[in-house]
């Protein structure tokens, strides 16, 4: 987002934090009540400013992203190689609570994971 100015900054940073509002957006960076409207679709039309909503939603994304994968092998690791036994337990009862717990209506199915989680299956799937 070098190129951009610090206004059409503020208004990628406020366009993709509020919902993709461009009015809004404008606001909140500045522009006026008046020009709101009209700036915001002049902005969404360069590409510095469509260069700049992209690259703030990756670095977003980035710092964001946790995957369930992510949880489950924390929860996994925690529970094998934690120091105390209530410690242990309680990262071993949160996985089992994450991934549905043991229960005779589950069945266990394949992923590409190496801990095994299972599902509920409707009667009428069986």
């Amino acid at each position: 987002m070098a190129e951009l100015t610090a206004k059409q900054r503020r208004f990628v940073e406020e366009f993709c934090s509020n919902g993709f509002n461009g009015t809004k957006a404008a606001l909140s960076a500045g522009y006026s009540e008046r020009t709101a409207g009209s700036i915001s679709s002049e902005n969404l039309q360069k590409p510095e400013i469509q260069a700049g909503i992209s690259e703030f939603m990756n670095k977003a994304t980035s710092k964001a992203l946790v995957t369930t994968e992510d949880i489950v092998k924390e929860l996994w690791e925690l529970g094998r190689h934690a120091e105390t036994e209530s410690v242990r337990h309680s990262a071993l009862k949160t996985l089992t609570d994450f991934t549905g717990g043991f229960d005779a209506n589950k069945k266990q199915i394949e992923h590409s994971g190496n801990i095994p989680l299972t599902i509920i299956l409707d009667e009428d799937e069986d």
